[in-house]
């Protein structure tokens, strides 16, 4: 199993009962937890739940937007009632009014339809049969499974780019560890000569001169970090290569590790060279925190 994107898309319709046809249409983005939104008309509520339900198995990271649509294949029973009493007193009184006034005294069904409550259509209370909300349910898992597979494309496009900048970091970790005994020397080299420029007629006892050296190059060595930051890449790696499940945060923490032992690095660095290479690795483990950021 490969890491999974948060991003994505998915969809499935189909029949949903011998009434109905449904469509289940959801989009996910990036967030910190799972939060699903399902959208649905008032009277198809009851569906919600079901619909939730198949989603938050599959997944479990991002923002989720789900549509639910159904549609009847079978004409509906709609009630409708007319309030009789309010038409004949209001063409009574159209009929008064044109005996008065230029006007016509009759009225069209367009018109009656305008009269608020003289028509009222009323649909009636929907309901469920158990086989309409199984085959929603299993709409529901198809177009989960459809977003899941496309956030998995995705996240392993993600994890190929993710190990080719773990290869430059672990790359440049080597070049630092192999000049690390080269730089000791040569800052401690560094500073004889500087206490031998600033006391240039005070007789030094050698072997002080040799200790605070050694002191000076203990202070700057970089083993541990290295050591550190090694062992984070290896674990980075591992998390990517067998990945089961929602391992996002994970890799997020130890991105901000990285760039920790990294920080350290940077202001241990007494040597140019060194001083470019760490900037160029934490460089690439922000591009690194950033596909991170996409991870579920």
């Amino acid at each position: 199993m490969t890491i999974r994107s948060m991003t994505g898309f998915g969809r499935a319709s189909g029949p949903a009962g011998p009434h109905r046809t449904a469509e289940v249409a959801a989009r996910s983005v990036n967030a910190r937890f799972l939060d699903i939104t399902i959208k649905t008309r008032e009277s198809e509520a009851a569906l919600e739940p079901v619909v939730r339900r198949a989603f938050a198995r599959r997944l479990h990271r991002g923002k989720v937007e789900v549509a639910l649509r159904l549609k009847r294949t079978t004409a509906s029973e709609a009630e409708i009632t007319v309030d009789e009493a309010l038409l004949e007193a209001l063409l009574a009184r159209i009929t008064d009014l044109s005996r008065r006034y230029p006007i016509e005294g009759r009225l069209s069904v367009r018109d009656l339809m305008t009269i608020p409550q003289a028509v009222v259509v009323e649909a009636p209370g929907e309901s469920f049969t158990e086989e309409e909300i199984a085959a929603v349910e299993a709409l529901a898992e198809a177009a989960a499974a459809a977003l899941a597979d496309m956030r998995a494309a995705e996240g392993a496009a993600i994890a190929a780019d993710l190990l080719g900048r773990l290869d430059v970091l672990r790359q440049k970790t080597g070049v630092l560890a192999g000049r690390r005994e080269e730089i000791a020397r040569r800052l401690a080299e560094t500073l004889r000569e500087r206490v031998r420029a600033l006391f240039p007629d005070v007789a030094l006892d050698p072997a002080r001169l040799e200790q605070e050296a050694a002191l000076a190059a203990d202070r700057s060595d970089v083993a541990e970090e290295l050591q550190r930051l090694q062992g984070h890449l290896e674990q980075f790696e591992g998390i990517l290569r067998s990945a089961d499940g929602s391992v996002g945060k994970k890799l997020d923490f130890l991105t901000q590790e990285i760039l920790r032992e990294l920080n350290t690095l940077g202001s241990k660095s007494r040597d140019l060279a060194s001083t470019r290479e760490v900037l160029d690795m934490k460089s690439e483990t922000e591009k690194i925190r950033e596909q991170v950021q996409n991870v579920e």
